[in-house]
């Protein structure tokens, strides 16, 4: 549980979202030591010395929470993740067909948490072409991951299918500082990475991010749409 923004905070609150015994101390809660991790959301918890009350706004403990997301179409027609964006629910399996969205539960980024990321977004041959086949949200809290940092749309041949992979990375803060292109496979110019608001990302201070796939509007053949970092069960450290 992350700590108040504003207003008054008491040490039994520490307690609550940092761990740590009482009777409390302002020393038990020094960024870096055995209760508050140093990590890119408790940047403004001092590791010695005075402490003000005021240096934990926004403070949290951590947990470990999965950020699976992927989904196909014409495969098995599933799909792994969230259908509605949440940062606290665990992904699971669900059916999917035509137009389906899928959510990946929404990280914290930066320092202690996801400093880098890769990804490939695909499409087959014989499926119609599908606009925000992958999107890439960003904000500056759990609950407004509402922004398009990236968008990926997805073209349509009865030739061949491809793909085009990236890198994605965020400094110490949990600012996104690029995303880049690494390469294409086969017919890679059917995914266009057509929205690229990094910089706008970056000085609006986001720092929370999400990906969201979509399932095109008909297909004859099959794929995952995207592969990569996310795609498996793996479990991240986040903020409580």
């Amino acid at each position: 549980m992350a700590l108040p923004s504003s207003g008054q905070i008491s040490l039994s609150e520490f307690r609550t979202a940092f761990g740590g015994t009482a009777p409390d101390s302002v020393s038990e809660y020094y960024r870096g030591g055995s209760n508050v991790a140093n990590n890119a959301i408790n940047t403004s918890i001092p590791q010695s010395g005075t402490a003000s009350f005021s240096n934990y706004y926004g403070g949290a403990g951590t947990t470990t929470r999965s950020l699976q997301v992927n989904m196909d179409y014409g495969y098995g027609n599933t799909a792994v993740g969230l259908t509605a964006q949440s940062s606290t629910a665990a992904p699971s399996s669900f059916g999917v067909s035509t137009n389906s969205l899928c959510y990946q539960p929404v990280f914290h980024a930066g320092t202690g948490f996801i400093t880098s990321a890769s990804i490939t977004v695909q499409q087959n041959e014989d499926v119609s072409a599908n606009s925000e086949h992958v999107l890439l949200y960003g904000g500056t809290s759990s609950s407004t991951v509402t922004n398009i940092v990236g968008r990926w749309d997805a073209g349509s041949s009865g030739g061949q299918g491809g793909g085009r992979s990236y890198s994605i990375g965020w400094d110490a803060n949990g600012l996104i500082n690029a995303i880049t292109y690494t390469g294409g496979i086969y017919n890679y110019g059917i995914i266009s990475f057509v929205t690229n608001n990094v910089s706008a990302a970056r000085s609006s201070g986001y720092t929370w991010y999400g990906f969201r796939l979509k399932n095109p509007p008909s297909y004859s053949k099959g794929s995952e749409i995207m592969t990569g970092t996310f795609y498996n069960s793996n479990s991240y450290t986040q903020p409580s």
